[in-house]
């Protein structure tokens, strides 16, 4: 499959430099809602592109959750 990104029921799976980011985003989104998982990947994203950062992660996972 041709995606960043892949989830179904409990599971997970991601590739290339920001798979860790996607799988932690996807976990604490499902865990503890969608405003924890905005602030943790704020919190590593790049000074200059936090907001353009957090909107795309959240949007490619939320479509999983």
């Amino acid at each position: 499959m041709n995606k960043p990104f892949n989830a179904k029921d409990n599971i997970a799976t991601a590739g290339g430099c920001l798979a860790s980011q996607y799988l932690a985003a996807w976990v604490i989104y499902k865990l503890a809602g969608k405003q924890q998982a905005e602030a943790a990947i704020h919190y590593v994203s790049p000074v200059s592109e936090k907001e353009q950062y957090v909107n795309h992660c959240i949007n490619l996972v939320g479509q999983y959750i």
